[in-house]
């Protein structure tokens, strides 16, 4: 396993400095997210960062991004719905530059106004047209499992991956943390089989049972054994990413902490 810790856990401003900061800690990789105002859409700090990043020896498992929840893939509305996938291809030409495999997105959010039929057409269609783009750049479309009342079975998750992958490269960024609430994230594994591109890890306590019940790999109710355990039957030594937030105390102490425990959770 390669391991990585995603951006919404740096303890510090900069992706730059952070970078450091993980290749200090003994990562393999870090995962930038695109955000509203961010540096990833500046061409020129892309190019500074990826050579940092080489000159580091760290690399990218992917490319992240919350602004699918505003600009969601699934919107009714052409305008939103464009939005959103202008900030897909604005990750896949981040991805390339970077030598990242892959971008991570929301497919879909599903509300009182929003029926899941339709949502899940245009969706489809949205995730389509990324992963075309992605067949040209040589990076996957990895969609993740959230709390956006969407793909809510390993089994349709599995067929949603299937049916977008006629245009290109589609698989899943499988999270663990998020199913715990839902299901058990050894069989998730094991039905999305060879669909699994990439991985994400945090834990989640069950005696909170709410947004507030994640937390950090050990200290909530996932059985972490059965979870290496799914993922060496379906094949999977690829990266491991943390998702996580910082401690509100010395966050500077998250990286190289969490990076033992992962370790001792995956070895």
């Amino acid at each position: 396993m390669r391991f990585a810790l995603n951006q919404m856990g740096f303890p510090e401003e900069g992706l730059l400095e952070n970078a450091r900061l993980l290749a200090d800690a003994g990562y393999d990789g870090i995962e930038p997210n695109l955000t509203a105002d961010g540096p990833l859409w500046d061409d020129e700090f892309v190019e500074e960062l990826a050579d940092e990043l080489e000159r580091l020896g760290l690399d990218v498992p992917a490319i992240s991004t919350t602004l699918h929840w505003e600009r969601r893939l699934s919107a009714a509305d052409d305008e939103t719905r464009a939005a959103g996938i202008d900030a897909g291809e604005r990750m896949l030409e981040v991805a390339e530059e970077l030598g990242s495999g892959a971008v991570l997105i929301v497919p879909a959010v599903v509300d009182e106004r929003t029926p899941y039929d339709e949502a899940y057409d245009r969706a489809l269609d949205s995730v389509r047209a990324l992963a075309a783009s992605g067949a040209d750049r040589g990076v996957t479309v990895c969609v993740e499992n959230v709390w956006n009342d969407f793909l809510l079975s390993p089994l349709e998750f599995a067929r949603f991956v299937e049916a977008a992958s006629d245009a290109g490269p589609v698989g899943a960024y499988f999270d663990v943390g998020n199913v715990k609430r839902f299901g058990y994230p050894a069989q998730w594994i094991r039905i999305l089989g060879e669909h699994v591109e990439r991985v994400h890890v945090k834990d989640y306590r069950t005696d909170i049972d709410t947004m507030g019940g994640f937390t950090y790999p050990l200290e909530g109710d996932i059985d972490w054994t059965a979870v290496d355990e799914a993922l060496a039957e379906i094949g999977y030594d690829g990266w491991i990413t943390a998702e996580v937030s910082p401690y509100r105390t010395a966050p500077e102490r998250l990286p190289p902490r969490l990076r033992a425990d992962l370790e001792h959770l995956f070895s």
